[in-house]
């Protein structure tokens, strides 16, 4: 028979055992709770964009209040997103849905009882409906949300080739490895996605921020690279995190960038807060919803089947990496290895056009992915014939025109055929060039690149390919005339003289509008001619040392003119008594030192920047129509581009390529391209009517330092 006494000791001993294994417990619980917590703040802003990412598709728009996101005043139907054209109608349908409910607010704004049947049914949407104040400041916040379901479940098919080594490098980083559900946020796991301002790949990093952890540049494109761009990523959040010691402020500065987090956080404490009372001219929509846009895709992808059913996910491709010794050329790779180029494309997407098409070649040292077929040793995969390797990088050859120059002249001046530099440069039939435009000068081997988006045809062009030119009659048109006197080279078109030059009769007049148009719009498409003047305008001595001088041209900061040189930022802000934060002004004249460098490398590194610029655009937009537009008084480059238009500064420069876009005058005539996408799936998802264009990856708070 057991004692009393042992029963109660066993009893105590099971206790003790008990509390100390749930101690233990409580402990580890601590120790890892869930890195991202809900604020109850935010948890209809998480609920919102669960239903975008599971329950509406881009067929639909919701139109809801920005701030309260719970309140939603109706689902209106769109075109899909890539159908033709689906962008400009998507812009008019979102922009009539969003005047007719801030008509309704407004209505209600002054008087909150008005009877009729769609404003009591919006009244009823909020908690006091007596309230006209609360109508009044919700008309400034009505919004249309486009939906992301398809998008998002093709990204999650997508998602199954790389989310496990992203796990893996995440934690490999010693980072929570759920940010591996961060790119449906961004990109939908399209690694070839790129935005209208320049942020490229899964991770969509632009230039900038890119360049602190990957190559970037004309040849090679790490962004775009899925597992590179990964560990940048990491690298990235956890910068931020080791800044802000917070999850829910590390990804938002994702978005917003780390200072102006740091600025919010020295204001207002934690994330809670910030979202509640933080205000900033760059702090909108985007940056105060990237969380929640993030909670919301962790949500839907950690548990897809509940909301898409059973996916055929794609599967990991086995690979094999070759460092490659010397530069080869793309094309004898492939045949080398025995792989199509569009598998070895496939698998080496950091590989930039130019490298596809034989312009440049595959650098030395790369680490070429190729198809893991069976067993292969590392001998047999070195096994690489010399003559497969060259000692050297092509050279990009351009040429910028100059005033007086010809097609014909820049052909002779560079012993290349009349007709490839008109085919490198998609010039139209009378091959008109205007001065400051930098032409590509073809090399022996090259081919015009298959990615080249096909310029719409106007009547013009058509007539051009359907009427046969003779080889002797190839025309070559003058870079702007100077005056009605110029002469025209024997055995040639006549030129014609742009209509600024010579009055001319109503009718004529009428004509060469016309024509002008036409022009205008195969400008505007060119895909090829870079609308920058990118060579020095003199190279001097100053102060003991070499110098050249150039003009600011769109797109340009000190940090660009500090790496093509190859010195550091502040040795350009000295020589050109800038303080930190100057912004540069569009032509304004630098001087660049050239110790480090020559002029022709600094060159041809600020032609392949503004190359790469067009190239990546154009390979997923397109320019639709073109719009006359009026200077209205405060008009500037940026407020235009930025802020009334949403399109990139080069772009406008390069529809407008005789206007000096640094000096605009009051009512100035410009031409405004619309942006469509060329490439649907590639495009960065287009969210809204009118997107808060200047969020980031980096920060905005104040106008961009050292920058144009």
């Amino acid at each position: 028979m057991i004692s009393k006494f042992f029963l109660r000791t066993l009893c105590v001993l099971l206790f003790l055992v008990a509390s100390s294994m749930g101690a233990a417990n409580i402990g580890t619980a601590c120790a890892s709770p869930d890195p991202f917590p809900i604020p109850d703040t935010i948890v209809p802003n998480v609920n919102f964009w669960t239903r975008v990412y599971s329950q509406y598709g881009s067929d639909q728009g919701i139109v809801h209040d920005s701030l309260n996101m719970d309140i939603v005043y109706e689902i209106i139907e769109l075109i899909p997103y890539d159908v033709p054209g689906a962008s400009r109608v998507n812009r008019k349908r979102m922009k009539l849905a969003r005047e007719k409910y801030q008509h309704i607010l407004q209505r209600l704004a002054h008087n909150p009882r008005s009877p009729e049947k769609t404003c009591r049914r919006v009244a009823a949407l909020f908690d006091d409906p007596d309230d006209a104040g609360q109508f009044r400041f919700a008309a400034d916040r009505v919004r249309c949300q486009i939906g992301q379901k398809d998008r998002f479940q093709a990204g999650l098919v997508r998602s199954g080739a790389y989310i496990d080594r992203i796990r893996e490098i995440f934690a490999s980083h010693g980072l929570p490895d759920d940010l591996a559900y961060l790119p449906h946020v961004e990109s939908s796991f399209n690694i070839n996605a790129y935005s209208k301002y320049g942020a490229a790949g899964m991770w969509q990093f632009t230039r900038s921020t890119g360049r602190r952890f990957m190559e970037v540049g004309y040849v090679l494109d790490e962004r775009r690279d899925p597992i590179l761009a990964t560990h940048a990523a990491a690298q990235l959040l956890k910068e931020n995190y080791d800044k802000l010691e917070s999850w829910p402020l590390a990804i938002t500065a994702y978005n917003h960038g780390a200072a102006g987090m740091q600025r919010a956080k020295a204001l207002h404490g934690d994330f809670e807060t910030i979202y509640q009372s933080y205000r900033s001219r760059s702090f909108k929509f985007a940056s105060r919803n990237f969380y929640a846009e993030f909670l919301a895709a962790r949500q839907v992808a950690s548990n897809y089947e509940t909301y898409f059913g059973a996916l055929d996910v794609d599967a990991p491709i086995p690979t094999r990496v070759l460092n490659l010794q010397g530069y080869s050329a793309f094309d004898d790779l492939c045949r080398h290895f025995k792989v199509s180029p569009e598998v070895l494309k496939q698998l080496n997407p950091a590989l930039r056009q130019p490298v596809l098409s034989g312009q440049k070649h595959v650098p030395k040292g790369y680490a070429l992915r190729l198809p893991q077929v069976g067993s292969h040793d590392q001998a047999s995969m070195a096994a690489i014939p010399d003559n497969l390797f060259q000692a050297e990088q092509k050279r990009s050859l351009f040429y910028t025109v100059q005033r007086g120059d010809t097609a014909g002249k820049i052909a002779r001046l560079h012993r290349v055929r009349l007709d490839d530099l008109i085919l490198a440069n998609n010039l139209n039939h009378r091959a008109e060039i205007y001065p400051h435009q930098t032409l590509r000068i073809p090399a022996g081997g090259d081919r015009r690149p298959a990615t080249t988006a096909p310029a719409i045809a106007t009547p013009e062009t058509v007539l051009a390919e359907n009427t046969p030119v003779p080889p002797a009659a190839a025309p070559e048109a003058v870079a702007n005339v100077s005056s009605p006197t110029d002469t025209v080279e024997p055995d040639h078109y006549p030129q014609p003289l742009l209509a600024s030059v010579i009055p001319l009769t109503s009718a004529d007049a009428e004509s060469d509008a016309d024509s002008n148009t036409a022009d205008l719009d195969r400008q505007a498409r060119n895909v090829e001619i870079v609308t920058a003047d990118v060579a020095f305008e003199r190279i001097i001595q100053y102060k003991g040392q070499l110098v050249g001088i150039l003009q600011v041209e769109v797109e340009e900061t000190l940090g660009h003119y500090a790496e093509w040189a190859r010195v550091s930022t502040q040795r350009v802000r000295r020589l050109n008594g800038l303080p930190h934060g100057h912004v540069l002004q569009l032509h304004q004249k630098i001087r660049i030192p050239l110790g480090r460098t020559s002029a022709e490398s600094f060159e041809q590194n600020r032609y392949e920047y503004h190359k790469r610029l067009q190239e990546d655009f154009y390979a997923v937009y397109r320019v639709g129509e073109l719009q006359p537009y009026r200077v209205q008084r405060g008009d500037s480059i940026w407020t235009l581009c930025r802020g009334k238009f949403d399109i990139p500064m080069w772009l406008l420069k390069h529809c407008n390529p005789e206007v000096d876009l640094a000096a605009l005058k009051f009512h100035q005539k410009l031409i405004i391209p619309t942006i469509e996408r060329a490439s649907a799936a590639d495009a960065a998802p287009e969210n809204e009517a009118d997107p808060d264009i200047d969020e980031a990856v980096e920060d905005t708070e104040a106008d961009p330092p050292d920058q144009v």
